[in-house]
């Protein structure tokens, strides 16, 4: 009898219990009708692409290959929006990631006397460029936690602009002798290409309130988009962006 009672008080306790923290939950409503993030971020995702050429030399064509290499990087997020129903918003952002590499190029130059006999040489291309400029338009659902903690899942797309410097032509200078044996790539010339391409976007959002108005935060986010660029030798290369993001920084609400 004596268990069944304790057994009763405790059903009754843990029942008002989940009661309160019910009440307490429908309680915490969002009322902020507008919210601003800046974060200062990293892009981990690291990336790598070949890019191949071409080039006609002495009648015949050559092989020139370029390994890319995009490193992960600083990234830089600003995003934005207004409540419209309850717990969810619409917003905007605008991120950018660039990188550099100087990498090495490797051809396979023909020779000037016997047809099918190319030679080897490599030489540096000089610094690269690579960008990633990106609008992020997003729907956002946000969940208060407690007075001073907010979280926040978003998602949706992303408008990409993704720029990569490539080869546009090499000169080669040749041993001053026959046979010419030997060859070296004398100049390399670059140019920067661009493309736009329509990706995804879904992350979270942690928000720590200071103030009524202002807070800190961090965001994990990933994103993805890809595009193809035309090389000199007249073919493509596919060139991804985004991948995996973290960032904190302020929030703001009005």
């Amino acid at each position: 009898m004596q268990k069944t009672m304790w057994l009763s008080a405790c059903c009754a306790a843990l029942g008002l219990s989940a009661s309160d923290a019910q009440a307490q939950a429908q309680m915490l409503k969002w009322e902020d009708t507008a919210y601003v993030m800046v974060n200062a971020g990293l892009q981990a995702q690291s990336r790598s692409f070949t890019e191949i050429s071409t080039p006609l030399i002495y009648g015949e064509n050559a092989l020139v290959t370029v390994p890319h290499e995009v490193s992960s990087g600083l990234l830089f997020d600003v995003a934005g929006g207004v409540r419209l129903w309850r717990n969810l918003a619409v917003g905007v952002g605008f991120s950018r990631f660039a990188d550099k590499e100087t990498p090495t190029l490797a051809g396979e130059i023909p020779s000037p006397l016997v047809f099918g006999s190319p030679r080897a040489a490599v030489t540096s291309t000089g610094e690269l460029k690579h960008s990633e400029t990106a609008v992020h338009v997003h729907a956002l659902w946000m969940v208060p936690v407690s007075n001073k903690i907010e979280l926040a899942a978003m998602a949706g797309p992303s408008f990409y602009r993704i720029e990569q410097d490539v080869l546009s032509g090499i000169t080669v200078a040749e041993s001053p002798v026959p046979p010419f044996a030997a060859v070296t790539i004398n100049s390399v010339t670059t140019t920067s290409e661009s493309e736009r391409a329509v990706g995804f976007t879904v992350g979270a959002d942690m928000t720590y309130l200071i103030t009524r108005r202002f807070g800190a935060g961090a965001l994990v986010r990933y994103s993805a988009a890809s595009v193809d660029l035309t090389t000199a030798g007249g073919g493509t290369i596919t060139v991804d962006a985004g991948g995996f993001q973290i960032g904190a920084g302020l929030r703001v609400r009005f």
